[in-house]
């Protein structure tokens, strides 16, 4: 996470780009988060493998690092402030790529605040006496927010990935291939990172297993390094998206160099009169990672 970072504030702090202070701001707040999570397990696990009280009982430790203490509830505050979070990105980059369309954005942030709202059920639960991890209740609110984080990523990273394909199938029969294909991918590859995680957790969650509740601490990180990943890969050259024009193609029309950035970048090439992206002359399609 620290080496995205690092990379990601290089990308983004380049004089040359002007990037979108939405992701300068989700950068910093997602390693605090990620730091802050990091230096509260240290502590928890020392609490729970040192303390002569803890571990003069058989499995002391395990129950521990499972009993609402403070360290686990403030871990548990921080998992969530950082999945709504990343959430709240990946429904801003549908919003963005879709034209700034509010019709798909209202029913994933409606999704999402039903998401979010059985998640901060099920902690304030596990924070009382009476209850605890597997009872009904926690079950039951617990196992709605997984259910509806899946249904949110997999919808929204789908929504992206198919506008991308759109755009690129618009330009193919002009420049011979999909230049969103590579960025596609890498909006899904990162989608199904965070996707796996909680599918798993949910899974183990069913069968009974507290590894399910416990992989929360897995999926801090996991939700930290999935947005970072992609401007990364995007600006660094590992997802590089290049075209080479002929001259000889084309008399009277150069084309620019289609690219794949976070910057304010654009590519530019000649379009369908009836593409909802064409001018008069000539289309100006705005790079998938100006915004996002």
């Amino acid at each position: 996470s620290c080496v995205l970072f690092g990379a990601c504030i290089y990308i983004l702090a380049n004089r040359n780009r002007k990037s979108h202070r939405v992701l300068v701001t989700s950068c910093i707040f997602h390693i605090l988060v990620s730091t802050a999570h990091s230096i509260i397990s240290l502590l928890l696990s020392l609490q729970g493998l040192t303390t002569p009280s803890i571990i003069a009982i058989p499995n002391g430790s395990s129950i521990y690092f499972v009993s609402p203490t403070a360290f686990m509830l403030t871990n548990l505050a921080l998992f969530l402030c950082n999945v709504l979070a990343q959430d709240l990105l990946l429904i801003w980059r549908l919003y963005v790529v879709w034209n700034h369309n509010w019709k798909l954005v209202i029913p994933s942030l409606v999704l999402e605040v039903a998401h979010i709202s059985c998640a901060i059920i099920a902690v304030f639960l596990i924070a009382q006496p009476n209850e605890h991890l597997f009872s009904h209740n926690v079950q039951a609110f617990g196992k709605a927010s997984w259910s509806l984080g899946l249904c949110l990523n997999t919808g929204v990273t789908f929504g992206i990935a198919y506008r991308l394909w759109l755009a690129g199938r618009e330009t193919s029969h002009l420049i011979g291939r999909n230049v969103y294909t590579a960025a596609m991918f890498t909006v899904i590859e990162s989608g199904a990172i965070i996707t796996s995680c909680t599918f798993v957790m949910f899974v183990l969650d069913v069968a009974g297993s507290p590894a399910g509740f416990m992989g929360f601490n897995v999926a801090v990180q996991i939700a930290t390094t999935t947005p970072l990943l992609i401007i990364t890969r995007l600006c660094l050259g590992l997802t590089n998206i290049g075209t080479h024009f002929d001259k000889s193609s084309s008399p009277t029309v150069t084309f620019a160099p289609v690219q794949i950035d976070v910057t304010e970048d654009t590519c530019t090439y000649p379009m369908s009169p009836m593409s909802p992206f064409a001018t008069r002359k000539t289309g100006s399609m705005q790079s998938f990672y100006r915004e996002v």
